[in-house]
């Protein structure tokens, strides 16, 4: 069984949660692309992660700020 990773973002932080989020479902994207190319198989966890959509990013300034 894995060890558990280490957490480096603060999970009340939304920004942090969403940057990482999108990391992660860009790698396992790259990995189900890699695993075609190569001809092995892709988990299922690694599928459903790859096929979710990026969630948006936050834009640090308040809406009053944007130019």
């Amino acid at each position: 069984m894995a060890a558990a990773a280490e957490r480096s973002y603060d999970p009340n932080n939304r920004d942090e949660v969403q940057a990482v989020l999108r990391r992660e479902i860009r790698a396992a994207r790259l990995k189900v692309t890699l695993d075609r190319a190569l001809n092995r198989p892709t988990s299922a966890a690694v599928k459903r992660l790859a096929s979710i959509g990026l969630p948006p990013f936050v834009d640090p300034k308040p809406a009053g700020q944007r130019h």
